[in-house]
Order: structure tokens, then C-alpha cells, then sequence
């Protein structure tokens, strides 16, 4: 009888090479959930960086975009669209857990809210 690590070696064995990709993604990402709770700053640290580099990408796009929104990985574009429902979905396609949206607007506007 085979152990679960062996049926899953063979499994991992039997994969595409772009599955291979991703699977390797997702074992550095729960690598990296797994040891937040040791080092509780670098976890927060990282999500920083992470929403700066989508922020410097989101200013430097916004023309690009406007109107739509848009699926950020770090810098990285996901999915982008005028619905974003269909771009979360898209996202959680392409294997993102928790995916950044963001709707490109003219921010430059005044606010006449209330």
C-alpha cells in the first residue's frame, strides 16, 4: 500500500510542465503562509511591497486602462475588463487565492459626493 506522499509524488510526476509552474507557485506560497507565523513582520512587510509594486503599475497604466478594472499580481497583470466579477473569476482561474482588484478611474476629478 502506498503512502500518501508516494501517491502524490506520482501524481506530481504525471503533471504538464505549465502545471508543474503553478504547482511550484503554490508550494512556495504555503511555504511562505506556513512560516508567517515565525516571522510575523516579514509577512506584513511582503504585502506591502507587493500592493506598492501594484500601486507604481496601476500609475503607471492607468491611461492603458481606464475604465476597466484590473487583476494585479505584485506588478504582474492577471485579468483585466469592464466586469469585475468576470476578472475576479478569471483570476481565480489562473490560480490567484486572493486576488487585488482595482477599477481604473480618472482620480484626478473632484469628489461631489455629499
Amino acid at each position: 500500500m502506498q503512502t500518501d506522499l508516494e501517491q502524490m509524488t506520482n501524481m506530481i510526476r504525471s503533471l504538464p510542465v505549465e502545471d508543474l509552474d503553478k504547482l511550484g507557485k503554490l508550494i512556495e506560497e504555503e511555504r511562505r503562509a506556513k512560516s508567517r507565523y515565525e516571522n510575523g513582520d516579514s509577512y506584513v512587510q511582503e504585502k506591502i511591497e507587493k500592493y506598492k509594486k501594484a500601486r507604481k503599475w496601476i500609475n503607471e497604466h492607468t491611461q492603458e486602462y481606464m475604465g476597466e478594472w484590473v487583476c494585479l499580481e505584485d506588478d504582474q497583470l492577471i485579468a483585466h475588463g469592464k466586469d469585475g466579477l468576470e476578472v475576479h473569476r478569471k483570476a481565480k482561474e489562473a490560480g490567484i487565492k486572493a486576488p487585488f482588484l482595482h477599477h481604473v478611474i480618472d482620480e484626478s476629478l473632484p469628489f461631489g459626493g455629499w
